[in-house]
């Protein structure tokens, strides 16, 4: 599969959906999404930006916690990596598209909170409850 083919916008709307439910205090409208969000993932590769054949970790808060980028299609990937660069982290070029659960093991890592979704717009955080 080739990056312009990664096309994702059910994900873009669960996630749009779920920050609107949010706002409206619904849980019951967020648990479902979650499970369509659950549902998708395992369904549809995403982009995973790598370096040295390893998923990029972005630290989150000072315990050594951290979350992993992914992308839902070739424009947000590429937003990403310049707000990578921006951040001193341009080294992180390369890229896989892979279903999440190709990085199963990172749900053993304590450290490991989720991957972060779109990290140059509205991100969104898929928890390791989701995965």
């Amino acid at each position: 599969m080739k990056l312009e083919e990664i096309k994702n916008p059910d994900l873009k709307n669960y996630i749009n959906l779920v920050y609107m439910q949010g706002e409206n205090k619904n849980q019951e409208a967020i648990d479902k999404l979650e499970q369509e969000i659950k549902e998708y993932i395992n369904e549809y590769p995403l982009i995973i930006s790598i370096e040295d054949n390893e998923a990029v970790k972005i630290p989150y808060g000072n315990d050594g916690e951290y979350v992993v980028p992914v992308f839902t299609d070739e424009r947000e990937y590429t937003l990403g990596m310049q707000y990578f660069s921006l951040n001193v982290m341009d080294e992180n070029k390369d890229y896989i598209i892979e279903k999440l659960d190709y990085l199963k093991k990172l749900k053993e890592d304590p450290n490991f909170l989720g991957y972060l979704v779109n990290i140059s717009s509205a991100s969104y955080i898929i928890n390791t409850s989701l995965l």
